[in-house]
């Protein structure tokens, strides 16, 4: 079975994935609490990236994707 990791590239593939993986990484340092996510972030937090992953995703520049990515 795939890890998180491995089904995603390092980039966010949209600005809410983006966010999403900040969010995510805010709560791993400390910065926001678990009871305040949903979660689909408690997923990103538990699984086996690490922080440096997470952070790659979080860092990705807005300019060039979209704001969500339309399902097909």
């Amino acid at each position: 079975m795939k890890t998180l990791f491995e089904t995603l590239n390092e980039k966010s593939k949209s600005i809410s994935q983006q966010r999403l993986f900040g969010i995510a990484l805010a709560v791993r340092r400390g910065e926001l609490s678990r009871d305040e996510v949903e979660d689909e972030v408690l997923k990103i937090v538990d699984s086996d990236m690490t922080d440096k992953q997470i952070e790659d995703f979080a860092a990705t520049k807005h300019k060039g994707i979209p704001y969500k990515v339309k399902k097909k």
